[in-house]
């Protein structure tokens, strides 16, 4: 029975990495993807060859052994109170009446289309917007490599064509990150005069980071999220936990 049961975590442990694996069908890779998939190939390999493991821990290495185990188990923990954090952070919308100025977060443009993660953007603040009449918004993103128009104009666009009328629709179509996102979106909703309780328009994942860097520059964050794609998700979550550690050294 404890041999089935071993086999069996093993096999769910080879499951979840190659589900953090997947978006390479997608041309996708970063980091968020690897480090998860790392972990649980090598919890797998210690389910599957105990007798290794445990000759590892009772040799030379012993120390060193433990002390890994100890680094990793720690890490792992750190990851998912992180990623509590930035649930909660997801679960903060703008409060039924309250005057907010949408800012739409940018991400990868295809050409001139938006990526599956922009599209889903769109929708949710064509959403948001469509039910809120009187709130403008501003589509934030510069032009990246690959991309025949910026972000905020890839955004604009879709909105338009969606039915929100361009009036609505202020553009920030120089920023190449979330910090930059937000400090040029302030600087926005100062000279327009605009509400500074934002509600950020982006993937669950990204919204503790936005909040964070929205109140450096004097707004108020609320969170307008969307779901992550299923294969993208999970090794953006993990990425995002980098990030913010990231952003935590560098003082951003």
């Amino acid at each position: 029975m404890k041999k089935f049961l071993r086999i069996a975590a093993a096999a769910v442990c080879l499951l979840a990495a190659a589900y953090f694996l997947l978006p390479l069908t997608m041309g996708v890779l970063h980091i968020g993807m690897v480090y998860p998939a790392a972990i649980f190939l090598l919890c797998a390999a210690a389910l599957l060859f105990p007798a290794a493991v445990r000759r590892l821990f009772a040799g030379k290495l012993r120390r060193a052994a433990i002390a890994a185990t100890a680094v990793l188990s720690a890490a792992v923990v750190c990851v998912l109170a992180v990623c509590v954090l930035i649930g909660t952070a997801a679960d903060d919308p703008p409060a039924e009446g309250e005057e907010v100025t949408v800012v739409v977060l940018g991400c990868q443009v295809s050409g001139d289309r938006p990526s599956v993660m922009l599209q889903a953007r769109i929708d949710a603040a064509y959403e948001y917007l469509a039910a809120h009449p009187n709130a403008v918004c501003i589509a934030t993103g510069g032009k990246g490599t690959g991309e025949n128009i910026s972000e905020a104009a890839c955004i604009r666009q879709e909105l338009v064509a969606m039915g929100i009328d361009a009036g609505r629709i202020y553009m920030e179509d120089r920023s190449v990150n979330t910090a930059q996102n937000m400090a040029f979106s302030a600087g926005i909703i100062e000279e327009k005069g605009l509400s500074t309780t934002v509600a950020v328009v982006s993937d669950n994942f990204h919204q503790l980071r936005a909040s964070i860097f929205a109140a450096r520059v004097g707004l108020d964050a609320r969170a307008v999220g969307c779901s992550s794609h299923w294969m993208l998700g999970g090794g953006y979550w993990t990425r995002e936990v980098l990030a913010l550690g990231a952003a935590f050294i560098r003082g951003y």
